[in-house]
């Protein structure tokens, strides 16, 4: 049978059982066609625990599986189907809420582990949570529903689209917005409550009037200003919590009470509602103060938002036309004048200038495009004018890609978050059962009731587990935006977590340590060689392929097409054309084809190899029509940054699919010792575990389709930016403009990030460890009345959020 009848066969398989105690569950798939395609998916989706039975149909790209509700696990279900080449289709939401305090975020992963969910993802610093989940199973309103009865209120949704970028500002100001209405009230009142109270003392007016006067003063900040403290309490008792709401409200409440019974003449004592109303307003503004420092937290990411183009001159007839960013399509001619803002991702077509891509960059200086240069949409052009093929554009272009990314960034939790999550859930309940003994023991020696009431609320005001639960996310936000700032978008928390103990850093050659510029040296054999060999690889994005291309066309003009195309990792490309069978590509390709070589091609090529450059082989039909040399320079900072790693005592390695000798040539150049070269890649994916179990924490730097694997198996991976789409999506960090300096600061900032991390985690426990006794009276000669508490307390959270902002302008 030949192999097309046994793929049509193959595609009418389906493998599934039933089960009575199994729920059906509906995956799109992305990336099958062929039968052996939808084999190898339903084989990775029977690997995952809690499948019972998985059937692929490649007619509709779907899987239906059997899962057992109790232990399948959506992300592993993820998991396994990426790590065989091929995806599921899921969608994102980013859901603003009126208030995420950080005590509440295992409340509301627990509440979203629903099915459909494949990951949850919450941001207290943006008052968000992003949501990533199968649309076959549930859908916006299915997800609303379950955050609004855990208590959240959903305040607006972003559905990733081009106008949302900015979503997270969105809500920071709308919780800004609220503040600044509840201080409205809350300041007058308070500062009048205590000219009340200092004309009480020194006896203008009689303190039965000031009672009366501040109870009515009070009670709007009670139950007004303070309402969201008083919903946030009843949301976390919904869902069985404490939260630093509870002891806000807890400690205003009984102040308020116990003034409400004195005043009534239920219980003797003086009446403290300047204290209940001051907590309130103390702490309104300080969180006031820290909303405001928490937009500067985040502000590289919205100086990228606002240069993202909303509209583009495009030629249309020969006329220059406005029109929005989201009719422009891939192939348009966009023209650009001195000063504007590029709106597209694409190659100069016409006329030169110089473009600002300090956005993307870091870098000052701008740098001089013509015709050819690629230029991407969110950069300026400030001398000169532009006319640009467009390649991509809106939700596409690359602008676009990194801000989503860099949203996301922002919601990395490092490992160390969730412990100190736990930390600050039981610390609350703590708390509360430190307020209650400090009042049992005030009242048990004998001390007046207002007293025993004064302290319990000082204890319940003080302690600041809000400081605890930021000390983390909001570290991680503002250093992954002066990443940002600075040209690198670190994507995973791993890449942070593992910094300080890399011991390996091993590049890709071409593209990575070199500028992956190559040119044309020479071309030997059939004097077709460049003809056939530029067939082949036109649809390949190689830097090889764009010189062999290059060359061809200003010798040829315009080259044909290939019928068909298809990369082979490791080896090169085959392509069918006119009826021969052209392949372009090293030695190992020669083999795969068992193909005839002329000794004459053999010897010119060793020679070419032994030079140092790189050559590539054409065959056609079965034999070796002749041979390319390319040759490709080191990058000029390469050079530093490995002598740097050195110094570090971190040890450079090389790891290439190139020949040996073009490889240690390179190497040299560098002063690189180690050097694995002739590799494929699954061998690099390989080396990188070898080196894993001999070293220790591995970094892999790469920038093609070869380096995804290894990418993939290092500890850290490391994507150059202008290297392909596949390289950057499974990169841990992405290096925005392929500097390799920039490993060096990513290094360094990740550093920094944890060094204040941990200052801020040791702050939030001293501060806690020290006040609280003090609060509780405990220590003789030292207490805080409840207002000064509620100040203090406001003060703990605003300065972890100014030493997190330390990290903005931190040099790296």
């Amino acid at each position: 049978m030949s192999w097309v009848g046994i793929n049509d066969e193959l595609s009418k398989v389906s493998i599934g059982l039933r089960f009575s105690n199994g729920r059906e569950v509906h995956f799109k798939i992305i990336g099958m066609h062929c039968a052996t395609c939808s084999l190898t998916v339903q084989k990775a989706l029977l690997s995952v625990n809690g499948v019972l039975s998985a059937s692929v149909s490649l007619a509709n790209d779907e899987a239906v599986v059997i899962v057992d509700p109790a232990v399948f696990d959506y992300a592993k279900a993820l998991k396994a189907v990426q790590g065989v080449g091929y995806d599921i289709y899921r969608e994102t939401l980013t859901f603003m809420l009126k208030g995420l305090e950080p005590e509440e975020v295992n409340t509301i992963v627990r509440a979203l582990h629903a099915p459909g969910v494949f990951s949850v993802v919450p941001n207290p610093v943006n008052h968000t949570v992003t949501i990533t989940y199968n649309p076959l199973e549930i859908d916006e309103g299915g997800l609303r529903a379950i955050i609004e009865n855990a208590g959240f209120k959903v305040i607006g949704v972003s559905k990733g689209g081009t106008e949302d970028f900015d979503v997270d500002r969105k809500a920071v100001e709308t919780d800004l917005k609220d503040i600044k209405a509840k201080l409205t009230v809350a300041i007058p009142l308070t500062a009048l409550i205590f000219l009340l109270e200092a004309l009480s003392i020194v006896g203008i007016i009689p303190g039965a009037l000031y009672a009366i006067a501040s109870f009515a003063l009070s009670t709007p900040v009670q139950f007004y200003s303070g309402m969201r403290f008083i919903r946030g309490a009843v949301r976390a008792f919904r869902n069985v919590t404490a939260n630093m709401d509870t002891l806000v409200t807890l400690g205003t409440l009984s102040a308020y009470v116990f003034s409400v019974l004195v005043l009534t003449h239920v219980i003797g004592g003086d009446v403290f509602f300047d204290s209940s109303a001051a907590i309130i307003t103390f702490i309104l503004i300080g969180r006031y103060l820290e909303t405001r420092l928490k937009l500067r937290v985040g502000s590289t990411m919205r100086e990228l938002a606002r240069l993202y183009p909303r509209s583009a001159r495009v030629v249309r007839s020969g006329v220059e036309t406005l029109v929005s960013i989201n009719e422009v399509k891939p192939g348009d001619i966009v023209v650009i004048k001195e000063g504007e803002v590029i709106p597209v991702d694409g190659y100069v077509d016409g006329g030169e200038g110089y473009v600002d891509e300090s956005v993307m960059t870091g870098e000052p200086r701008p740098r001089h495009k013509g015709i050819g240069d690629l230029v991407l949409a969110g950069t300026i052009l400030a001398r000169g004018y532009l006319r640009i093929k467009v390649t991509r554009s809106g939700e596409y272009a690359f602008i676009a890609q990194v801000i989503k990314q860099a949203r996301q960034a922002q919601s990395l939790r490092l490992p160390i978050q969730s412990l100190v999550d736990r930390i600050a859930s039981y610390f609350t309940w703590f708390v509360i059962s430190a307020g209650v003994l400090t009042f049992m023991a005030w009242y048990l020696i004998g001390a007046p009731i207002y007293m025993a009431v004064l302290h319990m609320a000082s204890v319940l005001v003080i302690a600041c587990p809000c400081a605890l639960g930021l000390a983390t996310p909001i570290s991680v936000v503002a250093g992954t935006n002066n990443a940002l700032k600075h040209g690198i978008l670190i994507r995973e928390s791993r890449a942070i977590e593992l910094s300080p103990g890399i011991k390996v850093v091993a590049f890709d050659k071409t593209g990575t340590l070199t500028r992956g510029r190559f040119e044309v040296i020479s071309v030997f054999g059939d004097e077709k060689t460049l003809y056939y060999a530029a067939i082949a690889e036109g649809g390949s994005e190689h830097p090889i392929a764009k010189a062999i291309l290059e060359r061809a066309r200003e010798v040829y003009g315009e080259v044909p097409s290939a019928e068909s195309y298809d990369s082979v990792p490791g080896m090169g490309v085959i392509t069918q054309w006119n009826g021969l069978t052209i392949g372009v590509g090293n030695e190992k390709l020669i083999k795969g084809f068992e193909a005839r070589i002329n000794p004459e091609i053999e010897n010119k090529a060793n020679d070419s190899v032994g030079e140092g450059f790189t050559v590539v082989y054409v065959i056609v039909n079965n034999e070796v029509s002749g041979a390319i040399a390319l040759g490709d320079s080191p990058r000029p900072e390469a050079p530093m940054v490995i002598s740097e790693l050195r110094r570090m005592n971190i040890i450079p390695m090389m790891l290439t699919g190139d020949n040996t000798e073009a490889a240690k040539v390179v190497a040299k150049k560098l002063g690189i010792d180690y050097v694995y070269s002739g590799l494929m890649p699954d061998e690099k994916a390989e080396v990188i575990k070898e080196l894993r179990d001999k070293f220790g924490i591995t970094v892999m730097v790469g920038d093609g389709v070869n380096d995804a694997v290894a990418l993939k198996a290092a500890d850290i991976g490391i994507a150059m930016g202008a290297g392909t789409d596949i390289a950057k999506s499974v990169g841990d960090v992405v290096l925005l403009d392929s500097d390799l300096t920039k490993i060096l600061s990513f290094i360094k900032l990740s550093r920094k990030i944890l060094s204040n991390i941990r200052f801020n985690i040791l702050y939030a426990f001293m501060y806690n460890v020290v006040l609280i006794p003090i609060a509780a009276g405990a220590m003789p000669g030292l207490t805080v009345r409840p207002e000064w508490a509620g100040l203090a307390m406001a003060l703990s959270s605003i300065t972890v959020t100014l030493n997190a902002l330390r990290l903005r302008y931190s040099h790296v």
